[in-house]
């Protein structure tokens, strides 16, 4: 490792838990945190031949990233500098530049939101190619393919179930979204996503699934009629000031209520906070719809994100679920999570559960709900209303699940 001392400047809460859990996972023997800039200034100039690292963000209050860079060249600092910031790259480059200016020995600079793999580019020495690196074939879709395929009801949801953590109860499922290609075979969730965003058909692809649920919930809801189905909203359609009335004509048309669904905010796209859609997501929550931020941790979300938006629910992604048990870094990610949610009276979702162990942990953080593989593999219509039934009781968590 790079450093024994490192110093974190950064007013997200969130992201001091991180970079700490990641640097005591590395081994470094002292973690120090603040979030302001001038504080630091102080601890730096009383202990500047004691720290190796300094890791500083730059939209700060009171004295900003850029302010600080120059003002810690003025203490003859000696050690390391890395900069970590959510700005966008031309500006993150150039505040390396900066530093270089002011002679600071800069290690290197990580874009916000940050993984371990990115981390460890610029902290850990040696080779990298242990790194594990994802590889996912994609098939290239166009606008017949996509036609075609909700013409032709290739489209269809499948359900994921979710678990109360603490009875066993299923509480309902993930609607997943899954398209399987004549002569082609299954097509990445995410390149149908990314389809359908980037060729201003998402609201077409959204509502076409929305009906489909629907219908299937229906059924469902005869077995419990307490149980919640959640289905993905792209940061697009929070933009559609009628999108509220939309969905509850179409649940009124089926005879449901609104507070049998959930909204999951995926973050392929930036959710931006102004009028339009602070109004949809708010008048989604007055007709009592749930309205969850997905996958957090991996996106833009913050803690300044989870005070901006009226979310409901918090969904820990499953990049960092699934490996708390074995990863500092993603345990204190998930311990992070579950402190901010509960200061927003949040209901926490953990997704990827794969083993009794995990279980375990997430348990133990007092956590609301959980889907993964130990549970079920996301299942058709049919399977999905067998699995209700066959475990009306709850679902215990020593059963063999035959995704497991």
């Amino acid at each position: 490792m790079l450093a024994n001392s490192v110093l974190i400047i950064d007013d997200d809460p969130t992201q001091v838990a991180i970079l700490d859990a990641y640097f005591k996972s590395q081994k470094v023997k002292n973690v120090k945190g603040t979030s302001n800039a001038s504080d630091a200034l102080a601890y730096i100039n009383s202990k500047k031949n004691e720290i190796n690292l300094i890791v500083s963000d730059l939209q700060m209050p009171e004295m900003d990233g850029l302010e600080f860079l120059r003002h810690l060249s003025s203490l003859d600092y000696e050690g390391k500098i890395a900069i970590i910031s959510g700005v966008k790259s031309d500006l993150l480059d150039h505040s390396a530049r900066l530093a270089k200016m002011h002679h600071l020995n800069l290690i290197g600079q990580v874009s916000k939101p940050v993984t371990k793999s990115s981390l460890d580019k610029v902290f850990y020495k040696g080779d990298y190619s242990h790194l594990a690196v994802e590889q996912t074939e994609k098939y290239f879709i166009n606008q017949n393919d996509f036609s075609n395929a909700m013409k032709n009801d290739e489209i269809e949801p499948c359900y994921q179930p979710k678990v109360d953590v603490q009875t066993g109860r299923i509480i309902g499922a993930e609607a997943l979204v899954r398209w399987v290609k004549p002569n082609v075979g299954l097509i990445s969730p995410e390149v149908l996503i990314n389809f359908a965003e980037n060729n201003g058909r998402i609201e077409e692809l959204t509502f076409y699934l929305f009906n489909k649920i629907l219908k299937s919930t229906a059924e469902f809801l005869t077995v419990d009629p307490l149980q919640v189905f959640a289905t993905n909203l792209s940061p697009i359609m929070a933009r559609n000031l009628a999108l509220p009335d939309q969905l509850l004509s179409r649940i009124n048309k089926h005879g449901m209520k609104a507070e049998n669904f959930s909204f999951e905010v995926t973050e392929n796209n930036i959710l931006h906070l102004d009028a339009t859609t602070l109004e949809v997501l708010s008048r989604l929550r007055i007709f009592e719809f749930d309205v969850a931020i997905d996958d957090f941790g991996t996106g833009s979300s913050n803690i300044q994100t989870l005070r901006d938006f009226p979310y409901s629910e918090l969904k820990i992604d499953r990049s960092f679920v699934s490996n708390a048990t074995s990863n500092v870094f993603s345990e204190e990610t998930v311990r992070a999570a579950v402190s901010l949610a509960r200061e927003r009276n949040m209901k926490v979702v953990a997704e990827g559960i794969e083993n009794i162990e995990t279980f375990d942990f997430i348990k133990a953080q007092g956590i609301d709900y959980a889907q993964g593989y130990l549970f079920s593999k996301a299942l058709k219509h049919e399977d999905y209303l067998a699995f209700i039934k066959q475990n009306s009781d709850g679902f215990r968590v020593e059963k063999t699940s035959s995704a497991a």
